[in-house]
C-alpha cells in the first residue's frame, strides 16, 4: 500500500527510527524539558509512555508489513494492539516499581535516625565520610558528615542525628545524649 506517495514500510521505519531517537533523547534529557515547558510530573512521565507507543507501533508496523502479507489495516491493528499492550505491562512491571523505590529511599533514610552506626571511612570535621548501618535487611554504607566540632575517625561507633540531602548528620556515640535504637 502506498501513502502519500510513499510506501508504508517506509513511513514505519522512518518513525519507528525518528521515534526512538526521540525516545533516547528524552531519557537523557526528559528532565529539563519537563522543567522547562512544565509538563509530565508524577511518577511516570507521559511523554515516555507515548514515545515508547509510538517506537513499538512503528517498529511492529513495519515488521508486519515487510514479513505478511496481510491487509495493512489488519497489520495495524495488531500492532495497535501490541503495543498497547507492551507499553501497559512497561508502565506496570518496570517503570512503576523504579519510581516507587525512588520515593522509598528518602522516607527510608529518615528511618535512621536515632540509630547507631559505624565509620568506616573517616569523617572530617569540614568534610564527608561513611558510615556503615547495619539492620534486620542488611548493612548499608551511607555518606555521612559530622556534626561535632571533632573528626570522627574510623572504627568509631556514631549516632545518626538527622539527614540533610541524602546524607547522615552523625556525632560521636560517647558524646551524644541520645540513646540509639535497638
Amino acid at each position: 500500500m502506498v501513502l502519500f506517495g510513499y510506501p508504508l514500510e517506509t513511513i514505519y521505519l522512518y518513525g519507528f527510527i525518528i521515534a526512538t531517537i526521540l525516545t533516547v533523547i528524552y531519557i537523557f534529557f526528559g528532565d529539563i524539558f519537563e522543567s522547562i515547558f512544565s509538563f509530565g510530573g508524577g511518577s511516570v512521565s507521559v511523554v515516555t509512555l507515548l514515545l515508547s507507543f509510538f517506537a513499538m507501533l512503528c517498529g511492529l508496523c513495519y515488521i508486519g508489513e515487510y514479513l505478511f502479507s496481510f491487509n495493512s489495516i489488519l497489520i495495524f491493528v495488531a500492532a495497535f494492539a501490541i503495543s498497547f499492550i507492551g507499553v501497559f505491562i512497561m508502565k506496570i512491571l518496570i517503570l512503576k516499581p523504579i519510581a516507587e523505590a525512588e520515593q522509598n529511599t528518602v522516607q527510608r533514610m529518615d528511618e535512621f535516625i536515632g540509630c547507631k552506626g559505624e565509620v568506616i571511612t573517616t569523617i572530617p570535621t569540614e568534610g564527608f565520610g561513611e558510615v556503615l548501618i547495619s539492620s534486620q535487611f542488611g548493612s548499608n554504607a551511607i555518606p555521612a558528615k559530622t556534626i561535632g566540632k571533632k573528626d570522627i575517625s574510623q572504627g568509631t561507633e556514631v549516632i545518626i542525628e538527622g539527614v540533610q540531602d541524602g546524607v547522615l548528620l552523625v556525632q560521636n556515640i560517647a558524646y551524644s545524649l541520645k540513646k540509639p535504637k535497638l
